[in-house]
């Protein structure tokens, strides 16, 4: 391991530093339902309305930053989305009459959250050595959840003082990102472009997904696993709260366990899923996925959600390191940034569907059939990608698979 760190370059260092230091930021996310619910006064079917809205924010800046990722400075669009980042939330500590002027600044915030992220795989991809890229996307997929995991947990005791604190560290430590970006993410990052004068006319629209179909069915079966994640996001601070009746403190402690996971398991499950078929791993995640989500359906309570988050945890590394590692192996490299934003597109739309679609179940039918709902999600991403697998191992079918590798 330490070799493989060795061989990353001193670029990705400050990349990395800087992703767990906006992630610790992140107060605001875990909190916001309860935010608009308690604070400012929302119903719960209104907040996932004002959610959903703000979430489209995400897609957009998902779009925004893969084009911009093939077009212009991997580091001026981080720099870029950080600081649209900082200015939405900043707003979003105000308070409003409509519930419109909250929905758009989270729509603005999450527009730089939504570049942020292609952009930051990009530059692992264009920095990091072919064979050791599985474990750099491993090393930014721990530093994001060491962030999420320590970052939740002292919101809990910010939130239960004032809610003014949680909007100013999550500012504060975009802005510190920002400048650590700057000062070490080289400018001279790689900007891949096409060969020849076809492919770049093919490579300027915005949406170049069709030139590898594979890879695009892959990143939207992708959807079934992460909408209950982004569904978790929602239905956790509500379960611990309204249903189980506990301090809001015990949803950092979800977080942190999640995060705990991450940091012990991720290396391990790196080497153990290392050259494995990748439908395979995917179904392996999804089943993962919705058996710790059976176990909070069973059990229904506190214990039981702490429980289960091991068990969902394990499922979202393995998904986490195969999905970058895939569309990095497999998409041509002047469409390399806007194959990455697809993944965080469809991350975006699960954000947008989930919190609206479990607010609309959950003022009508309750948290029994959300929590079913969510366990029921990646069982059909279970069934996509086993589909995949039995095509793919067709010996025709594994030709074109391996034919549109750009890389060993």
């Amino acid at each position: 391991m330490v070799e493989k760190f060795r061989r990353l370059p001193k670029a990705l260092y400050f990349l990395f530093a800087g992703t767990a230091i906006t992630r610790l930021g992140a107060f605001v996310f875990p909190y916001l339902t309860i935010y608009l619910t308690q604070a400012r006064g929302y119903g719960v079917d209104q907040v996932g309305l004002i959610l959903s809205v703000g979430s489209v924010g995400l897609l957009l800046g998902n779009l925004a930053g893969g084009w911009l990722t093939d077009h212009w400075r991997r580091k001026t669009t981080l720099v870029l989305a950080l600081l649209l980042n900082a200015c939405g939330f900043a707003a979003l500590a105000g308070h409003y009459e409509s519930g419109w002027a909250y929905a758009g600044f989270l729509l603005l915030g999450y527009f730089g959250s939504g570049m942020f992220a292609p952009a930051a795989n990009t530059v692992v991809a264009d920095l990091a050595p072919v064979e050791v890229r599985p474990f750099a996307y491993t090393v930014n997929y721990v530093c994001i959840n060491l962030g999420m995991g320590l970052g939740p947990l002292i919101g809990g005791f910010l939130a239960t003082y004032s809610y003014h604190w949680i909007f100013v560290g999550d500012v504060t430590t975009s802005l510190v990102c920002a400048g650590l970006i700057a000062v070490g993410v080289s400018t001279s990052v790689p900007q891949t472009r096409s060969t020849t004068a076809r492919e770049s006319s093919r490579s300027r629209t915005l949406m170049v997904w069709h030139r590898h179909p594979l890879v695009f069915a892959f990143c939207l079966a992708f959807f079934f696993m992460i909408a209950p994640l982004m569904g978790l996001e929602y239905a956790v601070p509500l379960l611990v709260k309204t249903v189980f009746l506990e301090s809001l403190t015990y949803v950092g402690v979800v977080y942190t366990i999640n995060a705990a996971c991450i940091l012990s398991l991720s290396f391990l499950v790196e080497r153990l899923i290392r050259g494995r078929n990748e439908f395979l791993m995917m179904a392996t995640a999804g089943l993962l996925w919705a058996t710790g989500l059976v176990i909070l359906l069973t059990g229904f309570s506190l214990i039981a959600l702490l429980c289960c988050t091991v068990v969902w945890t394990i499922g979202e590394i393995i998904a986490s390191i195969t999905v970058p590692s895939f569309i990095a192996r497999h998409v041509a490299p002047e469409v390399k940034g806007r194959f990455m934003a697809l993944n965080d597109v469809v991350r975006s739309l699960a954000g947008i569907v989930a919190p609206i679609g479990l607010g609309f179940l959950w003022a009508r039918h309750g948290a029994v059939v959300v929590t079913a709902v969510l366990a029921a999600l990646p069982a059909a991403g279970v069934v996509c990608y086993l589909v995949m697998l039995l095509v793919t191992a067709q010996p025709r079918r594994a030709f074109v698979v391996r034919s549109i590798g750009v890389e060993s």
